[in-house]
């Protein structure tokens, strides 16, 4: 039997709020009122043994149920109605016994009174502690959650930000009572949880269990003790569920064409080779893949630019692009055919996978120094502008990126467009936040270091940037061997890192910048003190048009600091610039920095001058055999001529002396299944692809190994 005089004594009005609104808690209110005093005689009269009641309000029959979320009205509304609540609080008042008041007693229920402070209704509330019972009911509802459900809702991305900020001491404020409210922190959301859990809101008006409803479970079950960060970073292991048949599907699709790309060749490539690659580029997106995406779309933007001719193009790059993509490729196929659904396997898959949208964790409030501006468009279909910070107490550089999709825009629709705004709530153009110091309250970024816009997100300009000797004590080098020790990383197959990290190289000395016609870049050299050598690159680009003149025209009097990117060609090391300072930006760094950064002690370099030698002997030799690999895939796999058959058999025999037997083995294999393929009806693609990007990856990180080593002796050698 029901005991509508507890289960009514305990509704109060935030949790009439709950199951409807506040607006709708208010009109209710407000109309009951107007009843002057009628409703409240009819509703004496109802019967407490029922298992519904029906109550008349404002000119309708709502029927009162329990839950009260199921309580139905007979006017033409499906949600709780202004009818509803009036016949609650109706319900609650005579339950109470105010119906049997006598003239001159308190009001009932008003807008302004919800419960009637001097009504038998406000005194029983007070002393019975029902509402207290009621509160703790929805709190040992939430505690009773099963995690499953609302691990599944929460979803691996909320996960991720739910552990982070517990990792982070990021405990949200929770208000408990008949409602329980919390802010979620680091977000704009706001979730009421109620009894039962299936009435709750959030503000992303979600009537199901959305993701913010369970993360604001899990906040009270882990406030309890229930739940703890280490169970959560388990519960990251397991990773949701992929259709790895869907998976196989796509990476075999992905690994023919790449297959066909090499058979094919360059030499006879045209527009439907960019067309079909376009194909598979939208197939990975619907299958979940978009590391894919962004890799194949830069492939198909390669063929586009090669076939046109485009300076910085090379078929060197285009090679490697291919490489690395089948490679990735058929290491998906492996693990979705294994049709193994372990953690591990799982893990693995979505790290290959890759993400749609960077993933943003909250870091707390950071003080960061805007430095400079970048223009980029990418290969992979994307075009804008990197604003770059750093943290001046942290040592630690971040970026914030605005950008936009060009894949499916002509042509000519490419190029600068208007100026953004900046984000976090501050009132200056984009490219102003290069030049001020800045606090942002609440930050969120990415493992790369790329921060959110997220609306959570507030800044505060702190004043005019400015760079000081201890700023940039860690990031300014006058001694380019330091700089090559500190900033070249030896060769590894997993070198590859998405963290920003400029450099400021200040030079001793500098040639006049030079165009070069052939590689389509301005050339400039500087050197330290100790005559060592970086080469200073910028490619053309019309938008770069003017940093080449202004490059071309420098002064020695300038004496100029490059800030930009550091990288290793040919065992030389080069530097993208990014922004150029003068001496007179400058003078303070140089004078107070003085010889507090010596340069680097050279302890790891060999002492046997005949190394340089056997260096360059290896560098030649691979040099080689890469111009080989070149040119099968210029004339594709198919076609090969005798003349490169037989370079391949001299390379063979040249490593096996050079005691390089793993390599001469591959050489080997490469030319008979090239020679057996010009005679055979049935072609082995698979088999020469195979082997080819096996052979593409040993000679470049062999290349890579050897300029190191170039370098190393050029930069530390003492002449």
């Amino acid at each position: 039997m029901v005991d509508w005089r507890q289960s009514l004594a305990g509704v109060d009005e935030d949790y009439l709020v709950g199951i409807s609104n506040k607006g709708i808690v208010k009109r209710a209110y407000k109309d009951l009122e107007a009843e002057d005093g009628k409703a409240q005689d009819a509703a004496a009269a109802l019967d407490w043994q029922a298992q519904e009641l029906t109550v008349a309000a404002g000119g309708e029959n709502v029927t009162i149920r329990l839950p009260l979320g199921e309580s139905r009205c007979s006017c033409p509304s499906r949600s709780i109605c202004r009818h509803v609540i009036m016949a609650i609080l109706l319900a609650r008042q005579a339950a109470a016994g105010a119906g049997s008041k006598q003239p001159g007693d308190s009001d009932g229920p008003t807008a302004e009174n919800p419960v009637g402070d001097d009504s038998p209704a406000a005194e029983n509330l007070e002393s019975s502690g029902d509402l207290r019972d009621l509160s703790q009911k929805v709190w040992q509802e939430i505690l009773s959650q099963p995690r499953k459900p609302l691990l599944r809702a929460l979803g691996i991305r909320g996960l991720r930000r739910l552990a982070a900020a517990m990792e982070t001491g990021q405990i949200p404020q929770v208000e408990r009572g008949t409602v329980v409210r919390m802010q979620l922190p680091g977000q704009d959301m706001t979730v009421k949880l109620l009894s039962p859990l299936e009435y709750s809101t959030c503000t992303c008006h979600k009537k199901e269990l959305c993701s913010h409803k369970a993360e604001a479970i899990l906040w009270c079950q882990y406030m309890e003790k229930q739940l703890t960060a280490e169970e959560l970073a388990q519960e990251l292991e397991q990773q949701p569920d992929l259709d790895l048949e869907e998976l196989a599907d796509t990476a075999k699709q992905v690994g023919s064409c790449l297959e066909h790309l090499l058979e094919t060749g360059l030499a006879r490539s045209g527009v439907q080779q960019a067309q079909e690659l376009e194909r598979l580029a939208i197939l990975c997106h619907n299958a979940g893949l978009p590391g894919w995406e962004g890799d194949i779309r830069a492939l198909a933007e390669g063929y586009e630019k090669y076939l046109c001719r485009a300076a910085g193009q090379t078929m060197e790059r285009l090679a490697g692009q291919l490489q690395q993509l089948y490679d990735k490729t058929m290491q998906l196929k492996e693990l979705a055919d294994s049709a193994d659904s372990s953690g591990n396997t799982i893990s693995r898959i979505q790290a290959l996978a890759g993400e749609f949208r960077s993933e943003y964790l909250p870091v707390g409030d950071l003080e960061l120094t805007g430095i400079t501006m970048e223009h980029f468009v990418s290969d992979s279909g994307y075009e804008g502008d990197t604003v770059y910070f750093l943290d001046t107490a942290a040592g630690v550089w971040y970026t914030y990126t605005n950008a936009r999709p060009t894949f499916y825009e002509g042509k000519k629709r490419r190029g600068y467009q208007e100026k953004a705004p900046s984000p976090w709530g501050i009132s200056l153009p984009l490219e102003s936040l290069a030049r001020v110091r800045l606090m942002l309250h609440g930050a969120k970024c990415d493992a790369g270091g790329r921060l959110s816009s997220s609306q959570e997100t507030r800044g505060e300009i702190l004043g005019k940037s400015e760079l000081t000797a201890a700023d940039l004590k860690g990031w300014y080098y006058r001694e380019y061997d330091r700089l090559f020790a500190e900033r070249i990383p030896k060769p590894d197959k997993n070198s590859r890192t998405d963290h920003p990290c400029l450099v400021f190289v200040q030079a001793a000395d500098f040639e006049q910048g030079r165009f070069n016609e052939i590689t389509q870049k301005l050339e400039l050299s500087i050197w330290d003190k100790a005559g060592r050598q970086v080469l200073v690159e910028l490619p053309y680009s019309k938008r770069d048009e003017a940093s080449i003149r202004y490059l071309e025209r420098l002064e020695r009097q300038q004496n100029p600091c490059f800030l930009g990117r550091v990288y290793l060609r040919d065992s030389q090391v080069c530097l993208y610039p990014v922004d150029v300072l003068e001496r007179q930006e400058l003078e303070q760094i140089n004078e107070s920095i003085g010889e507090e950064i010596g340069s680097g002690d050279g302890t790891d370099v060999p002492a046997q001058s005949h190394d340089k030698t056997a260096c360059q002997a290896l560098q030649s030799y691979l040099e080689e055999v890469s111009w080989l690999l070149q040119e099968v895939y210029q004339v594709g796999s198919n076609t090969v001529q005798d003349s490169t058959l037989e370079a391949l058999k001299q390379a063979e025999k040249q490593g096996a002396a050079y005691g390089m037997t793993m390599l001469s083995d591959w050489l080997r294999q490469l030319g008979g299944q090239l020679s057996g393929a010009r005679h055979q009806l049935r072609r082995q693609s698979s088999e020469v692809m195979r082997i080819y990007c096996r052979l593409w990856q040993y000679v470049r990180l062999c290349r890579q190994r050897t300029a190191y080593d170039m370098a190393r002796l050029s930069y530390f050698y003492t002449h």
